[in-house]
């Protein structure tokens, strides 16, 4: 019986050993099989303690600062980077809470005729126009007549006075083209995490602001409604501007320009 233990011992020490000799003639395992794209990785960014500590303790104070604010506001994305952003607030599924909207600014203004009642009519004014020493201009599809477009409202302004000054009348300035200066996302009645995830959206985006707003009123609440019957009740009022039309003809004796100060009137 000793014997056979004996020699148990022994096999097992042997396989024990060759165990170890052939795990440690194998070397370090190899890893790279596992490995995917591995040419492609790279490192990004690394983030020192100190800057890493101060960021989160900003991101901590402004999760303070916004919670319990009844919507929050994430604009000053830069216009390449919208896409992304549009992506990150539907993965949020926030649905009606969720809204977004674009800040407008005018670009170009333009002087003008209000558009007349026909092409004939905005001929004739041209015409008046070109005798009076106003010779650039176009009538526009809409029968309106351009006068000149300009890159801010002074310059505009300045050549309706010039335009005026030989005798034009019913020119008027208003914008010509506008262009998104902003995309701003709004969000209502975010809660802590939300307004965590957001704070973290923001260092995405380090042109972007994040602040509390006062909601905005909803579209077609109880008061809209309310005031709508009033345009209704004052629509008599414009009446007296009927008469437009005939102090217009008699300041302007040629019949050219009485259908579009008509017009005008009109509008």
């Amino acid at each position: 019986m000793s014997r056979l233990l004996f020699f148990l011992l022994l096999v097992a020490n042997v396989a024990f050993g060759a165990h170890l000799w052939l795990t440690a003639s194998a070397g370090e395992p190899d890893f790279s099989l596992r490995e995917r794209n591995r040419d492609e990785a790279r490192i990004i960014a690394v983030i020192p303690p100190l800057i890493a500590a101060r960021r989160a303790e900003e991101t901590r104070l402004q999760v303070q600062t916004l919670s319990g604010a009844a919507c929050v506001e994430f604009a000053g994305v830069a216009s390449a980077d919208l896409p992304q952003a549009r992506e990150a607030f539907a993965a949020m599924q926030l649905g009606e809470r969720y809204s977004e909207r674009r800040v407008e600014e005018i670009t170009r203004h333009w002087v003008f005729i209000a558009p007349a009642k026909d092409r004939r009519t905005a001929e004739q004014s041209a015409a008046l126009l070109r005798q009076r020493g106003v010779t650039e201009l176009s009538i526009r599809p809409d029968h309106a007549i351009s006068l000149g477009v300009f890159s801010t409202e002074e310059a505009a302004r300045r050549y309706l006075a010039q335009i005026e000054a030989k005798g034009t009348k019913g020119a008027q300035i208003g914008p010509f083209a506008k262009e998104v200066r902003d995309s701003v996302f709004l969000v209502r009645d975010p809660d802590t995490q939300l307004v965590a995830r957001l704070a973290l959206l923001q260092r995405d985006h380090p042109t972007s602001t994040l602040r509390a707003v006062s909601c905005p009123a909803p579209e077609g609440n109880g008061t809209t409604a309310a005031a709508a019957p009033k345009p209704a009740a004052q629509a008599p009022a414009p009446a007296p501007a009927a008469a437009a039309p005939k102090a217009a003809a008699t300041q302007n004796p040629p019949q050219a320009t009485t259908p579009a100060a008509s017009q005008a009137a009109k509008k």
